[in-house]
């Protein structure tokens, strides 16, 4: 149900009227620290010609911001359940770009000056289409600071918790000037009005304690009203091209309805259910001008108290001004009041009869640097001549001295500057041989004055996940690329609501989808990345000087230390280390390359280690060995076959010659034995020939190694 304007000026005026005085005591603190120290009764009742500001108290605010950087808050997703884990690393990662972006980094440094030094701040959450193109819905989350938020953020004063996760609504004041307001009343309706009437701004609302115009319509207030409601909300079922179904509001669907059915979107079911809806209007004294149903379940306001409490059920918060203001004031009237007693005290002078001087005064006219002459002169009789004169003054009027307490105000002031601001650097803090426990020791110091502001701000971080979380859960429905940062500083590209298909079931199943994720939100408080790193890297150096160089897990921490360094042009240094790490199994792979390299190493046969492939050798070297022997011993045989070859064909020989000799003999007286004996010696011949085909003459040159193993095994 909407508010009308009566309703939701009432609501503002029951803000704005609560805690008014403690948000004019914040106000005087940043009036004290940002523009003028002299404000007050002091500053009326001081009689001095000098006011001057002798300011210790900045100081000790720059230890306290300067120790809330050293030492970030950092927020940490926690899913629930193993589904859940991709999806909420991812938007881990996007928080954390998001959370470099420079509206971001202003937001923070403004709430956090003004919790120290008032004692309250504020920054807030807003979605933004990524781009001014009508067929691109992307969005994102931005952050934007909320400057004087004692003066321009009203909570709800039911709520009491510090994130105000309880509020009902919260009123954020933003003035402009007659141009600009007619500007935004176009802007929101589309319509110029004429003239900004200043008196439409004050019937019939002329009760009411806040003052939505000042001096005559030269500054009118505008108001950014969140409202939170228990409503039912329409929750439509939609089936993709896929048969996948998809839940979401009805409210969330009106810009992009028509594009998702013609993406093949269609609507299966519709239900009512009881939902946080948080409405966010603009208005200013005369009308609303704007109402809109914000992407997020909570009031995207995130406040960071100072010191926090409640007295007497009102809420009391302050800085570290409130209490420094009067020491501070002290030191001030102090030192300037000994200012003035230098400047306008008469100086010391000395005192002469009339004689003395008489006609030479103009060596006693000019003071300090005016007076050039190198040596006075002085009369030694009196004018008649009758008496003799004082060669010295006769007296000294002496200068105006410094009040006895006035020392001890000085010193004591500064003191309790330093009591309730500083907390108390030891001098040594400048030396440069100071040793690491001693910075940790001064660290810690440091720690206890800003341990007040440290830990109420990690409840205004923790309370900006949870919003942000809300917002992302709304505006990433529709599948797009966005940059993750991991805390290290690496950036990756990474696909929100990227589709695959199951290998098995054929079903497509949706990566990176953070609507439905469960997740719990954690803060700690720690230094930065940058500061670990250094320790780090301090603490590697010096175990790797105490392991044994052949020790593999020495390798691991030298490529540790590669790893973390940080130098310019050293990125391909730190990846290949990284890589090393995995490989080697130190590390688990991060990124989908480094886990495409680990699987194609692990599928790659094993490769044997140094004793096995040492052993492999002695084991061929001996069968070469044996081989070798074999080899020698064919040999031998095969030499004793051809001897033998050869002895039989010698005898062959032998015998064929002589067979020769008796038929030559014989042949006259023995022609009937012709045909026997020509026949037998053809039979002799036939025979070696066969001999000579069944065992040829081996020539030992033609075989190789293998050929003599081959014969000797047959």
């Amino acid at each position: 149900m909407s508010l009308e304007l009566k309703d939701l000026k009432g609501m503002h005026e029951k803000a704005y009227t609560y805690g008014q005085q403690n948000r004019q005591d914040a106000s005087d603190d940043m009036v004290f620290k940002f523009v003028n120290q002299w404000g007050g009764n002091l500053a009326d009742d001081f009689l001095g010609s000098y006011r001057g500001e002798f300011d210790e108290l900045t100081k000790a605010i720059k230890k306290i911001i300067s120790d809330l950087y050293m030492n970030p808050v950092q927020v940490d997703f926690e899913p629930l359940n193993e589904a859940a884990e991709q999806s909420v690393d991812m938007l881990s990662g996007i928080y954390i770009t998001e959370d470099g972006k420079n509206t971001s980094i202003e937001g923070y440094e403004n709430a956090e000056q003004e919790a120290v030094v008032c004692g309250v701040g504020a920054w807030k959450l807003k979605a933004e289409y990524t781009s001014i193109l009508s067929e691109d819905h992307r969005q994102k989350v931005v952050r934007y600071p909320i400057y004087e938020a004692n003066n321009t953020v009203f909570w709800d004063p039911n709520a009491k918790l510090m994130d105000k996760s309880d509020a009902k609504f919260c009123s954020v004041l933003t003035s402009y000037t007659p141009d600009a307001y007619l500007d935004l009343v176009e802007e929101l309706t589309g319509e110029r009005p004429d003239q900004v009437r200043a008196n439409s701004f004050a019937e019939p609302e002329t009760s009411y304690t806040f003052p939505w115009v000042y001096g005559e319509g030269e500054q009118i207030y505008v108001v950014e009203f969140y409202h939170t409601e228990i409503k039912k909300v329409k929750i439509l079922t939609l089936t993709d091209p896929f048969g996948e179904d998809l839940q979401m509001r009805a409210s969330d669907l009106t810009d992009v309805m028509d594009d998702m059915i013609d993406e093949g979107f269609t609507v299966t079911s519709e239900k009512q259910m009881e939902s946080r809806v948080v409405t966010q209007y603009i208005a200013s004294g005369a009308e609303i001008l704007d109402e809109t149903e914000i992407a997020c379940d909570f009031i995207p306001i995130i406040p960071m108290y100072g010191e926090y409490a409640y007295v007497e059920g009102v809420l009391t918060y302050k800085g570290t001004v409130r209490r420094a203001k009067d020491p501070q004031r002290l030191r001030n009237f102090a030192l300037s009041y000994l200012a003035s007693i230098v400047q306008s005290a008469p100086k010391e002078k000395n005192i002469y009869w009339p004689d003395q001087i008489a006609g030479l005064e103009r060596f006693y006219e000019q003071q300090g640097a005016d007076d050039n002459y190198p040596y006075a002169l002085m009369n030694r009789m009196s004018l008649d001549g009758s008496t003799p004169l004082p060669a010295a003054p006769i007296g000294v009027i002496p200068s105006a001295t410094m009040p006895p307490a006035l020392g001890d105000l000085i010193t004591l002031s500064s003191d309790a500057i330093s009591a309730v601001a500083d907390p108390g650097i030891p001098q040594n803090v400048a030396d440069v041989d100071i040793s690491g426990k001693a910075v940790m020791a001064l660290q810690a110091e440091l720690d206890k004055q800003s341990m007040t502001y440290q830990q109420h701000r990690k409840h205004a971080k923790r309370r900006d996940a949870e919003v942000f979380a809300s917002f992302q859960s709304r505006i990433m429905d529709i599948p797009q690329e966005v940059i993750t940062t991991s805390p290290d500083g690496t950036r990756t590209k990474t696909k929100v609501m990227d589709t695959i298909q199951d290998a098995e079931t054929g079903n497509i199943i949706v990566l990176n989808d953070i609507r439905d994720a469960q997740f719990e939100i954690f803060t700690k408080i720690g230094p930065s990345y940058s500061s670990k790193r250094k320790q780090s890297l301090e603490m590697l150096q010096g175990m790797v000087a105490n392991i044994d160089p052949g020790d593999p897990l020495r390798k691991a921490l030298q490529l540790k230390q590669l790893a973390l360094m940080d130098s310019f042009d050293f990125n391909d240094i730190r990846e290949y280390a990284n890589k090393q790490l995995v490989m080697m199994g130190f590390k688990e792979p991060e990124t989908d390359e480094e886990k495409q390299m680990l699987a194609e190493a692990q599928n790659q046969p094993e490769k044997p280690d140094a004793g096995m492939v040492l052993a492999m050798a002695e084991m061929k070297k001996g069968e070469a060995a044996e081989q070798r022997v074999q080899i020698e011993g064919i040999k031998v045989q095969l030499n004793a076959q051809n001897e033998e070859v050869k002895r039989m064909i010698e005898e062959f020989k032998a015998a064929t010659d002589r067979g020769n000799m008796q038929v030559a003999a014989q042949e006259a007286g023995a022609t009937i034995n012709y045909k026997r004996v020509d026949t037998m010696g053809k039979e002799i011949d036939n025979a070696v020939k066969m001999q000579e085909i069944t065992m040829p003459k081996i020539n030992m040159e033609d075989f190789t190694d293998d050929d003599l193993f081959q014969q000797l095994r047959g």
